[in-house]
């Protein structure tokens, strides 16, 4: 059966802006998540990779590699597949918005966003990860369910 992390989840926020990276940091400690941050679309999938999150809060606007590329490299890849991808930008477009559950994002949020918006999408991201992994369980015992 998967680790199961309460309120102590991993969140990893990729944002290109430094502001943005301490702000969520202090904000999403403050609620009792463990954060970890990436200044590129780039340092977030290595990130990913190594330390597993149970959500990745992800910056559309990005030099280099933009969020959605990202978005679609950590889709492509069994180790970074899982954890539910939130979709943060300042630039609000139904192209954007439509790109961002294409490529498999759960969530696409508008900066500034409310902080109370942000973090009542966190805790569905991770009930919906929850779900998931029970449902493995489940299938796992022959549909039985032993919880």
């Amino acid at each position: 059966m998967p680790e199961q992390r309460p309120a102590g989840a991993t969140i990893l926020l990729i944002d290109d802006e430094d502001n943005t990276r301490k702000l969520g940091k202090l904000l999403l400690e403050r609620a009792g998540y463990r954060v970890l941050t990436a200044s590129s679309g780039e340092a977030g999938l290595l990130l990913a990779k190594v330390e597993q999150p149970d959500v990745i809060l992800l910056d559309v606007l990005m030099p280099k590699m933009n969020g959605h590329e990202a978005l679609r490299k950590l889709k492509a890849d069994p180790d970074t597949a899982k954890p539910p991808v939130i979709m943060l930008t300042g630039k609000r477009t139904e192209h954007d918005i439509a790109a961002s559950f294409r490529f498999g994002a759960v969530f696409h949020l508008e900066k500034p966003y409310e902080t109370t918006e942000l973090l009542r999408r966190i805790k569905m991201a991770l009930a919906l990860t929850s779900e998931q992994a029970d449902g493995a369980s489940d299938a796992e015992n022959g549909g039985q369910n032993v919880h």
